[in-house]
């Protein structure tokens, strides 16, 4: 079975990682060559994803495909399947979820809880929203927005003019009421082609500098929401017949969440899966659009801490200090293989499994200051 990925970066690497045990043949389109999926695979093609004739002679040589990102363009998606090619997340999901507006809109319509929001197109829409619903509010790009960027909080009527011009470049905009939440939550959900369903437990999120640092998953913790967020997450993936592994960002406040976007991939917040749960959120993604049965979404231990490893220089990547990492038990490195360190990108990750939460994450953090890329 030759499986098809769009895009070239560390989720498309560990997907890959995860389910080469299967014998599979994996391809992977990336737009620069010995990409970190690149290294994993010698099945590997630099071009861009919008160029129809890279991705017609791309997908040739692949039996199913999916993508590791929602940013591709859902007609160049769709001209694969006109062609009869099966592409899990298809068109209709990633047009869908990909602008946010109709995300928020499809969400509201099955009665998924959202934070009030609106569409803009001028100045005016943030103020009437604003005059409704009460600052801060947080403008939106629809579209292309990650780790923070596309947003911007507006704090008063005086930021407006400054948000809107801020945003305007990037497209099409939209309005949010902000939510002072609690915590960041988050949950990992796959469907199989057939319907069968696994919800990975809720963890929650700490963000830094709007990207996610931290991810805590517990057997102790979220017992109250636990049931709200399995059905919110079943909900959405049956009501969008959705095949694959679907990404849940959420905001918890008391014991009410609301659900803040939607990622149609695996999920940086779903890292700890693989040594975590019995069965990682790659390999039960690979399952699910290959239709094979779906396998526990159980934690292993009590408690897995995830940690990001984020660049904090300009320049050629070198890994020090591993050895300091992997003499511990029960401690996990995973580096992604992207030859250039930058700041605010994401170089790798480390994952420590424990009994005592509080000992698991202060560990965590221990092997974050010893290591270096």
């Amino acid at each position: 079975m030759k499986i098809g990925i769009l895009g070239g970066g560390q989720l498309a690497r560990m997907i890959i990682e995860e389910c080469y045990k299967y014998g599979f043949e994996f391809h992977v389109l990336s737009k620069d060559p010995d990409s970190p999926a690149g290294q994993v695979t010698k099945y590997e093609t630099a071009g861009e994803w919008d160029d129809e004739n890279c991705l017609r002679k791309f997908s040739e040589g692949c039996d199913i495909i999916t993508l590791e990102n929602e940013f591709i363009d859902p007609q160049k998606i769709r001209s694969l399947e006109d062609r009869g090619k099966k592409v899990f997340p298809g068109s209709k999901v990633i047009g869908l979820i990909q602008d946010k507006l109709y995300q928020k809109k499809t969400l509201e319509k099955i009665n998924i809880p959202v934070a009030k929001f609106c569409e803009v197109n001028d100045q005016k829409d943030i103020l009437n929203f604003a005059k409704q619903h009460g600052y801060p509010v947080v403008l939106k790009s629809r579209t292309m927005g990650y780790d923070g960027k596309g947003n911007y909080l507006i704090n008063s009527e005086k930021d407006v003019e400054t948000a809107f011009e801020s945003l305007s470049s990037r497209g099409e905009l939209m309005c949010e009421s902000f939510v002072n939440f609690d915590k960041e939550i988050a949950t990992q959900v796959t469907r199989s082609i057939s319907g069968e369903i696994k919800v990975y437990p809720v963890v929650e999120t700490i963000q830094k500098d709007h990207i996610c640092n931290f991810v805590i998953a517990s057997k102790d913790q979220f017992e109250k929401i636990k049931l709200k967020a399995e059905e919110i997450a079943k909900k959405v993936v049956t009501e969008l017949d959705y095949a694959g592994t679907l990404g849940i960002e959420m905001f918890l406040t008391g014991s009410d969440i609301l659900v803040n976007e939607l990622a149609p991939r695996v999920h940086n917040s779903g890292h700890y899966t693989i040594e975590g749960c019995y069965t990682s959120q790659f390999e039960n993604h690979i399952r699910a659009i290959m239709n094979f049965p779906l396998g526990s979404t159980q934690l292993r231990e009590n408690n897995s801490v995830m940690i990001n490893i984020i660049g904090e220089r300009n320049g050629l990547s070198k890994l020090q200090n591993a050895g300091e990492l992997l003499s511990k038990e029960k401690v996990y490195l995973h580096v992604y293989g992207k030859k250039e360190t930058r700041f605010g990108r994401k170089m790798g990750h480390i994952t420590v499994l424990g009994d005592d939460l509080s000992k698991t994450i202060a560990l965590a953090k221990e092997c974050r200051e010893a290591i270096r890329i």
